[in-house]
């Protein structure tokens, strides 16, 4: 009998410290992008060690730090992880580089450069988008350009394909640029405006915003009359899904970003082509790029490492990509995390086996233009301040004020 209860002891101390050390070994990963969970899972069936979990965070730049009730994440992956606020909660990832556990080699450079704070690496990249126009392959002719666009070039192509009826009003206009939210902001970062985060202040260019503006109202009504008249037309023909807005007829041009690109442009639409937008020798990262960091109270920095130089690796992304494709899982979702993987092999050799169209145009590693720091909350801060405030200004003739948008967000947002 006693024998029976010194085993039954030492299974029981065997069972609490197994429990102990898995709950020692787990990997708290904190993500904005779901399709991490599929990431873990291929993780965790080759790593039993270094079991990782998810938490899905929408925005995990505005959730540090943890609640005092919840576990501290060892990763955090998402996009705004870069203000000045965030970087102290990051550990120092030069180690990754020092004991050549990744190379640095194997990202895009401003990438990289991108989650640095001095010459400390703080932060890695895991994925971006571009900023691109659409149209019909049957309008190829009127593309002359192969692989990118200025917004000069739109400007003078979109205006050539318009087309009015016998009593003046337009039954096609090439391109709408106030109707798509999205492209006066892009056209404010081509002109410089330089939003960014300065000790806790959004500032930014005044003067080359007011050129901003008045380069979009000049554009409508340079090339499509006026701005109510691009507005009635918008309200008329442009109620369908972009890629349709084009292949429709009605108009040349549509602006959109490369992860929604991707996910209509599958082999049943072969008719549609693409342009990235530039100005000068860059294309702009969208403000959504998503980075990686190990959190600075993380209690698994092994495991952490472990995983990040896992999932940074081309064959591993592969490996992710194949899984998708054959479960059919998020189909919806572009690439890696949602956008083209901060890993260029990736990009270059193995995203165009599941997506053809890049084959004939891959971004051009050389142009890609990283944004400034932004805060946790800029993404409501673009969508109630600066884009409400662009439409205005430019249908206004008077140069309207931006302190009762910014009055509006605190309300919205900092008041809830």
């Amino acid at each position: 009998m006693r024998r029976i209860f010194t085993v039954l002891l030492s299974v029981s101390v065997f069972f609490l410290m197994s429990c102990s050390q898995k709950a020692d070994n787990r990997i708290v990963i904190w993500a904005s992008s779901p399709e991490f969970a599929q990431y873990i899972e291929l993780f965790n069936r080759t790593h039993p060690e270094n079991q990782a979990v998810l938490v899905y965070k929408e925005n995990p730049a505005d959730c540090i730090p943890p609640a005092r009730d919840e576990a501290a994440p060892d990763i955090i992956a998402g996009p705004y992880l870069r203000s000045d606020r965030t970087w102290r909660d990051f550990k120092s990832l030069e180690y990754l580089f020092d004991r050549q556990i990744i190379s640095s080699e194997n990202f895009y450079t401003q990438l990289v450069d991108a989650g640095k704070q001095g010459r400390r690496q703080f932060l890695l990249p895991v994925s971006f988008n571009l900023p691109c126009v659409i149209f019909a392959s049957e309008n190829s002719s009127l593309v002359t350009n192969d692989y990118s666009l200025t917004l000069e070039q739109i400007k003078e192509i979109a205006a050539a394909f318009n087309q009015q009826d016998k009593n003046g009003a337009f039954k096609k206009i090439g391109f709408a640029p106030l109707h798509y939210p999205d492209f006066p902001y892009l056209t404010a970062r081509l002109f410089d405006v330089n939003f960014k985060q300065e000790k806790g202040n959004i500032v930014y260019n005044n003067q080359k915003l007011k050129e901003t503006i008045d380069y979009l109202r000049e554009w409508s009504e340079s090339a499509n009359q006026s701005v109510q008249t691009e507005d009635a037309f918008a309200y008329k023909y442009l109620f369908m899904p972009d890629y349709r807005q084009s292949t429709s007829g009605r108009c040349l041009f549509s602006y959109t970003t490369s992860d929604q690109l991707f996910r209509f442009m599958t082999d049943e639409n072969e008719n549609i082509d693409y342009r990235w937008i530039y100005k000068g020798d860059s294309i702009p990262v969208e403000d959504s790029l998503v980075m990686m960091g190990i959190y600075k109270d993380s209690e698994n920095v092994v495991g952490a490492t472990e995983f990040i130089s896992w999932f940074l690796k081309s064959e591993n992304q592969k490996a992710i990509l194949e899984r998708k494709a054959h479960a059919n899982l998020d189909t919806e979702k572009f690439g890696i995390a949602g956008g083209f993987s901060a890993v260029r092999e990736v990009n270059d050799r193995i995203l165009p086996l599941y997506y053809q169209k890049l084959l004939s145009n891959l971004p051009p590693s050389q142009m890609i233009s990283v944004p400034q720091k932004l805060p946790a909350k800029w993404e409501s801060y673009k969508e109630i301040v600066i884009e409400p405030y662009i439409e205005e200004a430019v249908h206004s003739d008077v140069l309207p004020e931006m302190l009762p948008y910014i009055k509006e967000w605190e309300k919205q947002v900092l008041d809830n």
